[in-house]
């Protein structure tokens, strides 16, 4: 049975299949929570081994996803508004890829040419 939830935005890092994949990162507004998945409205971020800049991120649509449990890794909880579907990539002097709304800021791929 589905949970009933307060408005959450969520930062999911799903597991990878084997070594090589691209990473992907979910954030989205919660909609749904059950005892097999996650139900989000949201936008996706892949991206390889080696990220150099933005360049290197395919930014998926926003919509609807849903995301068993066994596929994720880890779960970050955001700023209740933070404005996932309009938010931009941007590098840091260091290198570090992050994504920003008008108020907050956070981080996306942490190890820009390294692996992640």
């Amino acid at each position: 049975m589905p949970k009933e939830i307060e408005r959450k935005i969520w930062k999911i890092r799903t597991v990878k299949a084997y070594p090589e994949a691209h990473n992907h990162i979910i954030i989205g507004h919660v909609l749904e929570i059950t005892d097999s998945y996650v139900r989000l409205d949201c936008k996706t971020y892949h991206f390889g081994k080696a990220v150099n800049g933005e360049k290197d991120i395919y930014t998926g649509l926003c919509m609807i996803r849903i995301i068993p449990w066994a596929r994720i890794e880890i779960i970050n909880e955001l700023s209740e508004s933070f404005d996932y579907a309009n938010a931009q990539l941007f590098s840091n002097k260091d290198g570090t890829i992050n994504i920003k709304d008008k108020q907050y800021t956070y981080g996306l791929v942490s190890q820009v040419g390294k692996k992640y």
